[in-house]
């Protein structure tokens, strides 16, 4: 058994580096190096045991609190898949916001091209309706995501005086705040679409707090690599849902 756990550790160690030197795979990188720590922590105490009792504690006490944590998370996971297909459908809205993701220079990045690719396909049907575009400049980029969204949109036959800039918002949470401030000031109400990764459709929902917000989901494209990577954002989803429902940190995620 301790030669085991020495062979997982091992394993996860190699991984979690394999992942660190691919773009996109951070946290599945620090994930499975958690898992080497905790198999190696596994394996020593599996060894101190055999003489020592607060070792044979520990394990029991570190394996109950995996099972735990496995538990709780399998919950999570569930509900952020049970939700990624979102749900506004045929629902008439009275507008659509687009969260922010990253943007590369003046470019969007691959999270924000999908999401801008949704919401330029669920507008095709919806001609008055105003969108929202929600993000400030961070680091390393050139301009706002908010106007990186604008100028893609404009680019791609929707009209310059539909789309609404929001160029403060730094989180999920903030871009709903910003948005309701816009919409109100604007006079808009009622149900509305938001726009963002199929991934993140559950805990968006949850921090647009109103049954008026119905979630609209961005895909990435088919591909090994972009299946990959679509697995590691949902996996870190659960964990960003962990932290909405239980301690409510305002992460830029």
């Amino acid at each position: 058994m301790k030669r085991a756990f020495w062979i997982l550790a091992a394993a996860c160690a190699v991984l979690g580096g394999l992942c660190a030197a691919v773009p996109g795979l951070r946290f599945a990188a620090l994930l499975l190096l958690c898992a080497a720590a905790f198999c190696a922590a596994l394996a020593l105490l599996s060894r101190l045991a055999e003489t020592r009792r607060w070792a044979r504690i520990c394990r029991t006490a570190l394996l109950a609190l995996f099972c735990a944590g496995f538990a709780l998370f399998a919950v999570l996971e569930a509900m952020v898949i049970s939700g990624a297909d979102g749900d506004a459908d045929d629902t008439p809205v009275s507008c659509v916001i687009i969260l922010g993701a990253g943007v590369n220079g003046t470019q969007p990045s691959l999270m924000l091209w999908s999401r801008l690719n949704a919401a330029l396909a669920y507008l095709a049907d919806k001609p008055d309706v105003p969108v929202i575009v929600s993000g400030c400049r961070g680091r390393g980029e050139e301009i706002s995501e908010a106007e990186c969204m604008y100028r893609w949109l404009t680019t791609h036959g929707i009209e310059a005086d539909r789309v609404w800039k929001e160029e403060q918002a730094t989180s999920t949470r903030t871009n709903f705040a910003r948005s309701y401030e816009l919409m109100a000031a604007r006079g808009v109400s009622g149900d509305f679409a938001f726009v963002t990764n199929d991934y993140h459709v559950c805990r968006a929902g949850r921090i647009a707090d109103t049954p008026l917000a119905h979630g609209v989901a961005a895909r990435l494209p088919r591909s090994a690599y972009y299946d990959v990577l679509t697995l590691n954002y949902y996996v870190r989803e659960a964990f960003a849902l962990a932290n909405e429902l239980f301690f409510r940190m305002d992460l830029d995620l």
